[in-house]
């Protein structure tokens, strides 16, 4: 099950060619993950950070280019839960225009989970762990039957 977004280009998105700016995409990746948060998950961020003192920073990213988003074009952007380890979960993000097919940016964040007051690594809490593991999407790999997989290394 993932979650979508839309956002609107803004001119202070964009470099001087008119393309949104690189590292704004991990910037709107984040809000998508605090709406995600919010309005999925319901467990509301804020809540996350200030009464349960779990954090999740940031720990690894891979980012895809693929086709420049323009100032003024409504992007769609998608969150895909796609690991759950102990104390870390991994999301796929993928952007998309507004009625388009074509993945523009593809996205692969892990993110800790720490105390906020120790900023050590903690097991993801239960209630999180639980609503994160009806959310998560299996891989290819996990769906393809030995006979697939077998045929395709033909």
């Amino acid at each position: 099950m993932s979650f979508t977004k839309q956002y609107k280009v803004r001119f202070s998105d964009t470099d001087p060619a008119g393309v949104m700016y690189y590292p704004r995409f991990l910037d709107r990746f984040h809000t998508v993950f605090e709406d995600w948060f919010d309005e999925c998950l319901q467990m509301p961020y804020r809540w996350m950070l200030e009464d349960t003192r779990v954090g999740f920073p940031t720990v690894h990213t891979e980012c895809d280019y693929r086709v420049p988003c323009r100032f003024g074009e409504t992007i769609v952007i998608e969150l895909i839960l796609t690991r759950v380890g102990t104390s870390s979960f991994s999301c796929t993000y993928k952007v998309r225009a507004l009625g388009e097919d074509t993945v523009r940016v593809h996205a692969q964040v892990v993110t800790a989970t720490v105390d906020l007051d120790s900023f050590e690594a903690v097991e993801i809490p239960g209630r999180l762990r639980r609503q994160l593991e009806v959310r998560l999407q299996p891989t290819v790999r996990q769906v393809t039957t030995p006979e697939v997989a077998a045929a395709a290394s033909e």
